[in-house]
């Protein structure tokens, strides 16, 4: 996990990001049972000896971890109790690249929604989860912007989902979306799983994204509120 310390630049307040390091065909419900009980850890001030096992936990340390714990399966609970959308859980059932576009037209949903369908995924369909990011300087564009792409993966059957958003702590531009959009590909597209990440990467702000099928993100701001 990757730790940032970020000042916003038009409330100058100070804030700490955590991060998750690119990773490729993982249990989905363990990756962000580790993000959120490290995050805790490290919020609640044990030591990165102790977190990374070059010390032993004192007693407080244990305490903090117990508690992180704890929270954690709460959280865990939460989400499996997230109602998730007919559409989302056909778009696992179909081969169809038609019925998956007809399946995500008009789609909104929260971010919890999505980590409650990625959870549900791996549990009944023993869907992987990897997870790319990629930043694109100013340089290139008006503020700094992020491409955060998730793949999940069941053998031959892949979903990529992708969004853009400007880096935290930055203003939104005259020329960003009012709202946000999580972009769609999948092994019915005709692309190579292998492939994808470096496509999108590569193409990501030249893909014609507007002849994409895409979800509407509710309430959704930047990718970390996401798992």
């Amino acid at each position: 996990m990757i730790q940032h310390l970020l000042t916003h630049k038009k409330t100058n307040k100070k804030f700490v990001v955590f991060e998750d390091r690119d990773f490729e065909m993982k249990n989905p419900i363990e990756q962000y049972g580790n993000k959120i009980i490290t995050k805790q850890m490290i919020l609640n001030g044990i030591p990165k000896e102790e977190i990374t096992g070059v010390k032993e936990f004192t007693a407080r340390s244990k305490e903090i971890f117990r508690n992180a714990f704890n929270d954690w399966l709460k959280l865990k609970e939460e989400f499996q109790a997230i109602k998730i959308p007919e559409n989302l859980i056909q778009l696992l059932k179909t081969d169809s690249k038609e019925d998956q576009e007809k399946l995500l037209k008009k789609l909104a949903v929260t971010p919890e929604v999505l980590t409650a369908f990625i959870f549900m995924a791996y549990h009944k369909f023993g869907y992987t989860l990897s997870q790319h990011t990629f930043r694109f300087p100013k340089r290139f564009f008006e503020t700094t912007k992020i491409l955060h792409i998730k793949i999940i993966d069941s053998g031959a059957h892949w979903h990529c989902f992708f969004t853009i958003f400007n880096s935290l702590g930055e203003e939104k531009t005259a020329s960003d979306d009012k709202e946000e959009y999580l972009y769609y590909m999948s092994f019915t597209f005709g692309i190579d799983r292998t492939e994808i990440v470096n496509q999108i990467k590569s193409n990501g702000f030249e893909l014609k994204l507007s002849h994409l099928p895409y979800i509407t993100l509710k309430h959704y701001e930047h990718s970390y509120q996401m798992f």
